[in-house]
């Protein structure tokens, strides 16, 4: 026919690199587009077998940054002042995930607030953090919500990454809370989306509101951490106004203590350590941290105990009418991730 003649077909020939790079070109603006324009996050439910009551006034949390399983004691890493972006290998990825199950395992919380549980992607080395944090924990209801994800790319280009809850006790209910959000975009192509995972469970003496964070990071003079810590505290205390028994857990990327620990590590590479803000704690609001045992590493080198630099930025704050039974950091020597579990008894004041 007059369509597939030998001029035609040796022009679609010429012309096909130019369509398929066109082509490209408009799938990944598209892809920029969508994902810097994004803000919207959701609570992802993983599993609802949660049967157990919470009977008691007594809650105990654990909280834990796992590093997305990335983030061992062999790793390094660029943002901190290292030379990598990617774990070593994917066995070491495996090493790091087993690792951390063993720990869930072992723990006896009722409530599990986790930061940087991932899917598989480049980043994990296509390790899946998610599906194994939620099988550890399982005879639970556990969610997710994402802040940091890329859509409408294809398997492994495509990370998710964000905060994680696990609640043995039926019931429970979850919403999200935005937060203020650095300049710029991941990667050139999305936003952090930092945000509170809020998770409420009713006792007979009331109702518990836990939220799970994780500040920013890397910003300058702290001043993105200082108004995402005005936004969590005026949403605490409008919980507490209610009368709900609050904790805030997770990892605040500012320091509370600083346990006395030989350490190596140059000013430079702790360009990131500022100091927890104690005037913006409310009235009788207190800090529960274990200040013998460091929470956290720095990823300039990987881990080696007395070089790396370490100190405590993990831990709850919690409202007047909450007692602190106890804290405890569960020291790993941050074997499986650049940072340790610690774990709260908490006793509501109830009158």
């Amino acid at each position: 026919g007059i369509f597939m003649n030998d001029e035609n077909t040796n022009k679609l020939k010429r012309f096909a690199p130019a369509l398929v790079g066109l082509a490209l070109v408009f799938y990944g603006t598209l892809v920029v587009i969508v994902n810097r324009c994004n803000r919207a996050v959701s609570i992802e439910m993983q599993s609802v077998d949660a049967a157990g009551t919470l009977n008691s006034d007594v809650l105990t949390i654990t909280t834990w940054n796992i590093g997305y399983g990335g983030l061992g004691a062999e790793s390094d890493f660029i943002a901190d002042g290292g030379e990598h972006l990617l774990p070593p290998s994917r066995s070491v990825v495996d090493k790091n995930i087993a690792g951390i199950n063993r720990e869930l395992k072992a723990l006896t919380a009722g409530v599990f607030i986790m930061q940087e549980v991932a899917g598989p992607s480049f980043l994990t080395r296509g390790g899946d953090t998610l599906t194994n944090v939620n099988s550890a924990l399982d005879g639970a209801d556990n969610a997710f919500s994402a802040d940091f994800t890329v859509r409408h790319l294809p398997y492994p280009y495509a990370p998710t990454h964000g905060l994680f809850s696990s609640v043995k006790f039926a019931g429970a209910t979850r919403e999200v809370v935005a937060l203020p959000l650095e300049a710029g975009y991941l990667m050139g192509v999305a936003k952090r989306l930092y945000h509170l995972h809020v998770v409420r469970i009713a006792f007979p003496g009331g109702e518990w509101t836990i939220i799970n964070l994780h500040l920013s990071a890397f910003d300058d003079s702290a001043n993105v951490r200082k108004q995402q810590l005005r936004a969590v505290f005026d949403f605490a205390e409008e919980e507490f106004s209610k009368g709900q028994f609050v904790v805030i857990g997770g990892d605040w990327n500012l320091e509370f203590t600083r346990p006395a620990r030989a350490t190596t590590t140059e000013d430079k590479d702790l360009f990131w350590i500022h100091p927890f803000p104690m005037v913006a704690l409310g009235d009788e609001w207190r800090i529960a941290v274990d200040d013998t045992t460091p929470s956290v590493r720095t990823n300039e080198r990987p881990y080696k105990r007395g070089e790396n630099f370490t100190t405590v930025i993990d831990g709850f704050v919690v409202s007047p009418n909450v007692e602190i039974e106890s804290v405890a950091t569960h020291d790993t020597d941050f074997q499986y991730t650049d940072h340790h579990s610690v774990t709260a008894v908490l006793k509501a004041s109830v009158e």
